[in-house]
């Protein structure tokens, strides 16, 4: 009975996920707008209304698809990780290319990349094509035909943008993340969140000064800047989300991330005030497609905030040379993790909001009663605990105990923490 359940709920991920990703393919053409119009009509008349079609059939599936994956995941017995498709799925992680500009790929990772630049250049040569056949001039802007063709290349640019924002948040999961069914973990997801980022603010910066280029040569650009009409898009939400994007991009960039970590840290919860400035410019039928990420990441976010809130205690500290720090911490003697994998923490006493992430150097078979990290004393948060741990250790009173919250392990073999 177990094996067939676990199958069945098997059968009918791969069903979901393949569906959606078909889903994506259709929506650009003309016969899926013809068709989906009539679909929206008819579902109105029965029970949905205004846009309940669109959540129906693009936002549901992938919130279902995550939530079986949770439950699949939680209630898979222990022997099932060496099962022939965990096999397999970790024989399409092997890397397969190895010299390329973003680093070893490998074998299921070239598939992904490959199917979203297919996505993403027919949805263009769709949408541009169908724009081109019904080509009329603007007369209100006064836009003479490779003006309007110039502007449609870019408004299509911004289509682009919003398909790399609907995977945007997908990697970063943690808790909930979907990736995990393809034996791909948090720590190695963390760079297609960097793609998809970097790919959608290069789209989106293409959309927004390929328009702002059209109305200068028009001349409208300043009455098409500040405009924030009821109808229709509102420009003056564009540019802010623009601008918004572009800062946590370049906040994000290893030379600020790795030396000005909680510059990188509060310039992400800027994503709060993009994502509704989008909603404002897209409108709320674009928004659909983004909206499963959104909503997970919410809720995973959530989720991680209820596992993480019970305070824990250093149980001991070594300082070696050059200012290394190994913190030893308690854990429970179920939890079973590998070398490497990530712990974020995040102590009180230096930042009530900052959670930094850093690699375990023990190992659960060695010592089932306690994890340590290492950490290297660079930034301004490790430079304050390295403060505060010497300050304990030169006191002659050694009474006081440093708490400390903590979340995960994420790594290879640590998606067991949360049945804990």
């Amino acid at each position: 009975m177990g094996k067939t359940m676990f199958l069945l709920l098997r059968i009918l991920m791969i069903i979901t996920f393949s569906a959606w990703i078909v889903l994506w393919f259709l929506k650009p053409t003309n016969g899926w707008t013809r068709k989906w119009k009539e679909f929206e009509d008819n579902m109105q008349r029965i029970i949905f209304k205004y846009n309940g079609a669109d959540f129906l059939v693009f936002t549901f599936p992938i919130i279902g698809l995550a939530m079986l994956g949770l439950v699949y995941t939680n209630l898979q017995p222990k022997r099932a990780s060496r099962s022939r498709v965990r096999r397999y799925a970790a024989a399409l992680s092997n890397p397969l290319i190895i010299r390329t500009p973003l680093g070893i790929l490998s074998g299921i990772e070239a598939l992904a990349m490959c199917l979203l630049l297919t996505l993403l250049g027919w949805t263009f040569y769709c949408r541009i094509s169908n724009d081109y056949k019904k080509l009329i001039p603007a007369k209100p802007l006064k836009l003479t035909i490779w003006q309007l063709k110039f502007l449609k290349i870019a408004t299509r640019c911004g289509l682009l943008a919003e398909i790399c924002l609907a995977l945007l948040l997908f990697p970063i999961l943690r808790g909930l993340s979907i990736l995990r069914l393809l034996g791909i973990q948090f720590e190695a997801s963390v760079r297609y969140h960097i793609w998809l980022g970097t790919s959608m603010v290069f789209f989106a910066t293409l959309h927004g000064a390929g328009t702002l280029f059209v109305w200068g040569i028009s001349h409208y650009i300043q009455n098409e800047m500040r405009m924030w009409q009821k109808q229709g898009r509102i420009y003056l939400a564009g540019e802010i989300t623009l601008i918004t994007g572009l800062i946590i991009w370049m906040s994000s960039l290893p030379v600020v991330r790795r030396k000005r970590f909680y510059v990188f840290y509060y310039m992400h919860h800027l994503y709060i005030v993009f994502l509704v400035f989008f909603l404002f410019h897209a409108g709320d039928r674009h928004f659909y497609m983004v909206f499963p990420g959104a909503f997970l990441f919410g809720l995973d976010k959530l989720f991680r905030i209820i596992q993480s809130r019970p305070l824990t205690q250093i149980l001991s500290v070594r300082i070696f040379p050059s200012k290394v720090i190994e913190l030893d911490l308690p854990k429970d003697s179920r939890l079973k993790y590998s070398p490497t994998s990530i712990l974020f923490i995040k102590i009180p006493t230096i930042s009530k909001f900052h959670w930094h992430p850093f690699s375990i150097t023990s190992s659960s078979n060695a010592n089932d009663q306690t994890i340590s990290v290492m950490i290297k004393c660079e930034g301004q948060w490790t430079n304050s605990l390295y403060d505060l741990l010497h300050q304990e250790i030169d006191s002659p009173h050694r009474t006081k105990c440093i708490d400390v919250a903590v979340e995960g392990p994420y790594g290879p073999a640590s998606f067991d923490f949360i049945r804990f």
